[in-house]
């Protein structure tokens, strides 16, 4: 039944009504009292309890200075209206005389979205075409959720249709009548039925300007263009055949662009530029970091060659090979693998190990020449030794080898042991 004889809320935001139960927590009760969370139930209301994806009216329930603050209304299956919410003052009884009162810039918030939804299918089926069906939705506060049934994902370019048609069916400013009607009467009218409802034999029949006709228990707008901006902001797959969009409407829409053009704004005043000029001027800003970065890199690169001619330099001759050990202070992997890979490089008799400390934990880089591989020494037998003796593990190739310790104090025993490792192997 989407038209209980008891919800006046079609025509009204608020009435007088008569309270004929009370439950406090999950007892009934003839009172409910402040500070206590409950339900309400009145012989008419206003407020529209969630249905067919549409969200509940919020609002206050009030008798003299007695305040019942209603966040969420249901309908039971006897088709009662239950209010929940929180006695914030006084207290309310069965029998009371009570107003009840809508929060109205909720329900025009979740009209929008609403109104918003019956256009949004309107303009699924224009682009995508007669087999798009709803399979579900959630119409909030200026926010919608509308699942349908479609073979594929929605291209950009439909995307762009879709939101347009939206936008075109706001501006057109569509009177929406809302009638009740016959079954058969609605369906020779070519209204379409909305997802997993019942209907009687009278139904309520939306019409907005003859370009969409639905079969709706919802609340809506009396005009389309009071739906104000549109937005698509997703689309994707939920179940097989099955898609769904999210946008968003009104006063929503509106702070997101306020919080867009702000943001815009504060990006210019930053780089001292007016909007219009904005992206030449963060590309002209790129190309220069860009520029700043490869100079910076060649400077690095001048100076790691510098460091490892100065360590070759140091290097003693173990069984003929250049053995040469270090602490580079302030480094992290990338840089000791940098530094490897050009001593490596530089001289085919180098072994050498690299180490850098960062908090407590010692890592490790071996490398060796293909002279030095070519003798028996193996980067990756000795970055293990060297990671061992400070308690860590480390492996690698015959050429580059790295690993970690855990103790710190055995950094210099580790380095010390290289030379004799080297001496062991070279046959």
């Amino acid at each position: 039944d989407t038209t209980p004889s008891n919800f006046v809320g079609y025509h009204v935001n608020n009435c007088e009504a008569k309270v004929l139960a009370v439950c406090v927590g999950e007892e009934v009760s003839g009172t409910i009292a402040g500070g206590e969370k409950g339900i309400v139930v009145l012989d008419k209301t206003p407020f529209y309890a969630e249905m067919g994806g549409q969200a509940a009216d919020h609002g206050v329930i009030l008798v003299g200075d007695s305040r019942f603050v209603v966040n969420n209304v249901q309908k039971d299956k006897g088709g009662k209206y239950l209010h929940y919410g929180e006695m914030v003052a006084g207290s309310v009884k069965v029998d009371d005389v009570v107003l009840a009162s809508i929060d109205v810039e909720r329900r025009k918030a979740i009209m929008r979205a609403h109104s918003a939804t019956h256009l949004l299918q309107k303009a699924l089926q224009s682009v995508l075409g007669d087999h798009v069906h709803q399979a579900g939705s959630l119409v909030e506060p200026d926010h919608l959720r509308f699942d349908f049934t479609h073979y594929s994902a929605v291209t950009p370019e439909e995307m762009v249709k879709i939101n347009s048609l939206v936008q075109n069916a706001v501006l057109e400013g569509y009177g929406v009548d809302v009638r009740e009607m016959s079954i058969e009467d609605a369906k020779a009218q070519g209204a379409m039925a909305l997802f997993s409802e019942k209907y009687g034999d009278t139904v309520r029949v939306v019409n907005m300007g003859g370009y969409s006709i639905e079969l709706c228990g919802g609340t809506h707008l009396d005009n389309t263009a009071k739906v104000g901006p549109f937005r698509i902001i997703s689309e994707g797959s939920v179940a097989s055949g099955v898609r769904r969009i999210e946008a968003i409407t009104g006063k929503k829409l509106l702070a997101e662009m306020d919080k867009t053009n702000a943001l815009v704004l504060e990006s210019c005043a930053l780089v001292k530029a007016k909007p219009a000029d904005l992206q030449a001027r963060l590309q002209a800003q790129l190309d220069e970091v860009k520029e700043l970065k490869s100079t910076i890199e060649q400077y690095k690169a001048k100076e790691a060659a510098g460091e490892v001619d100065r360590f070759l330099f140091g290097a003693h001759n173990v069984s003929g090979l250049k053995v040469l050990t270090a602490i580079i202070p302030s480094a992290d992997a990338g840089k000791l693998r940098q530094m490897g890979d050009l001593l490596r490089d530089k001289d085919a008799s180098v072994v050498a190990v690299l180490a850098t400390v960062n908090g407590d934990k010692p890592t490790f880089l071996a490398v060796c020449g293909k002279e030095a591989v070519a003798k028996g020494v193996k980067a990756g037998e000795l970055v293990k030794l060297v990671c061992t003796t400070c308690g860590g593990s480390g492996g690698g190739k015959p050429d580059s080898a790295m690993g970690g310790g855990k103790d710190v104090l055995k950094v210099d025993d580790a380095l010390a042991m290289v030379d004799n490792f080297v001496a062991s192997k070279v046959k």
